[in-house]
């Protein structure tokens, strides 16, 4: 295929010719008039081939110019393209980037010898693990009694009331729907006195509710309910789901 480049000089070429050209047959036959050798009508002649060699002339650079501006086309394109490609390895960059990260925190959160610990004070390591690496107000860390089938707080994170965390089975309140159907719920109001978190200003409610099932071969061992002010994004649930799969496996050890 000719490119462009090569085109514009073969048009260039063409253009010289027809100048060239021209000029010489313009040259001859008026000094063949003036020599005589040619009548005066013959002035018609150099007068049609003079036209003949500007209607050329304006084709070929009608032609030139309809190839610029296509060119000049092409190459916005070929721009935009290139745009569109640096954004997209910007993005992979990114998510890399955040998939790296996801992984730090995950080092962050798990203890480093988590099988020397008891389920009590590895589920209070987990949420106090996390409280450094988000903006953690209260946790709860319930995990599954296989012989009764029921869900018991092991682990507490700045959970001050008088009443020890209900048990609940698979179905039971809203944890027990996370366990049954295994999937995060990321709830931004949660109902009343179902947390209550006591500091320097007194008592008040968090607004926002994540609660995460722990998997072990697609059971549901345990769960965890954490209370913020500030509601965690999906990138948080992202890393709650790869935490998720990798405590179950901790935990069925550690039984």
């Amino acid at each position: 295929m000719i490119s462009i480049k090569n085109y514009k000089i073969f048009l260039f070429l063409v253009l010289s010719l027809v100048v060239i050209v021209s000029f010489a047959i313009t040259n001859l036959l008026l000094n063949l008039i003036v020599s005589g050798k040619l009548s005066s009508f013959s002035i018609v002649y150099i007068i049609l081939n003079l036209l003949l060699n500007f209607a050329m002339f304006f084709l070929v650079f009608r032609f030139a110019q309809h190839l610029l501006e296509k060119e000049a086309t092409i190459q916005e394109l070929v721009n935009q393209i290139q745009a569109s490609k640096e954004i997209k390895e910007e993005v992979i960059v990114k998510d890399e980037i955040k998939e790296l990260n996801i992984n730090e925190l995950i080092e962050q959160i798990i203890p480093s010898s988590p099988q020397s610990l008891t389920l009590e004070k590895f589920s209070e390591s987990i949420l106090a693990n996390i409280s450094k690496v988000s903006e953690l107000v209260q946790g709860i860390f319930f995990i599954k009694n296989l012989s009764t089938n029921e869900f018991e707080a092991k682990g507490k994170y700045a959970y001050f009331s008088d009443q020890f965390p209900p048990v609940f089975k698979e179905g039971e309140t809203i944890p027990g729907q996370v366990a049954k159907d295994k999937k995060i719920l990321n709830i931004t109001n949660i109902p009343q006195n179902h947390f209550n978190v006591i500091s320097g200003l007194g008592k008040s409610i968090p607004g926002n509710l994540l609660i995460i099932p722990i998997l072990d071969k697609d059971e549901t061992i345990g769960i965890i309910e954490l209370a913020t002010f500030k509601p965690y994004d999906k990138d948080f649930e992202k890393l709650f789901e790869k935490l998720s799969v990798m405590l179950g496996k901790i935990i069925v050890k550690i039984k």
